[in-house]
C-alpha cells in the first residue's frame, strides 16, 4: 500500500478524527443563511460530556445569526475566514476578522451578521455537551427541540 493510501486509511479507521462532511447539520430557527454543522456533542459519534464543538459558515451579503443567548454555558467562537460584525451583552458592536477570538460568558446576549460580500466560517465550542444542556430553549420560542436521530436519519437520505 502506498503512503498516501495508507495515511487516508488511519484517517478515515480513526475513532478521534471527524472531518466536516461527517458531522450533524443541524439548524435552528434564529440561524439564517448559514449553515452550522455539528462535529462533537453527548449525541456525536465522537462523543463528550464536557462540551459542544462545530463550525458553521455565514453566506455573504444576508445572514444572520440572532441576538441570543445560553443560560448554562459559555460560548467560544474563532473566526477561520471571511469577516462579519456582532457583538457581546450591552457593548458595541465591531468587525470581527480571521483569527479573532470572540468570548461569550453564559447567560450574555450576543448576535453575529455577515454583510459582507464572503462567506465568514468559525468554529464554536460550548461548554456544555448538549444544546439543551447549554440553554438553547427552543420550544421557549414556540420551536420544538432538536431531535438527533430525525436529524440523523434526514442526512442518510
Amino acid at each position: 500500500m502506498e503512503q498516501k493510501e495508507k495515511t487516508e486509511k488511519l484517517r478515515e479507521l480513526s475513532p478521534f478524527l471527524l472531518t466536516e462532511n461527517k458531522g450533524q447539520n443541524f439548524p435552528i430557527p434564529d440561524l439564517i443563511n448559514a449553515k452550522r454543522i455539528i462535529l462533537i456533542d453527548g449525541q456525536t459519534n465522537i462523543p463528550s460530556k464536557t462540551l459542544t464543538y462545530g463550525i458553521c459558515t455565514f453566506g455573504a451579503n444576508n445572514s444572520i445569526h440572532k441576538k441570543h443567548h445560553h443560560k448554562n454555558a459559555d460560548e467560544i467562537m474563532y473566526i477561520i475566514s471571511g469577516k462579519g460584525i456582532g457583538g457581546v451583552g450591552s457593548g458595541e458592536e465591531f468587525e470581527q476578522r480571521p483569527g479573532d477570538t470572540i468570548y461569550c460568558p453564559a447567560g450574555v446576549d450576543h448576535w453575529f451578521y455577515n454583510p459582507f460580500d464572503e462567506p465568514c466560517s468559525m468554529i464554536w465550542i460550548y461548554t456544555k455537551p448538549t444544546l439543551r444542556d447549554a440553554g438553547y430553549n427552543l420550544e421557549s420560542r414556540n420551536y420544538k427541540d432538536i431531535n438527533y436521530n430525525d436529524i440523523v436519519e434526514k442526512n442518510k437520505n
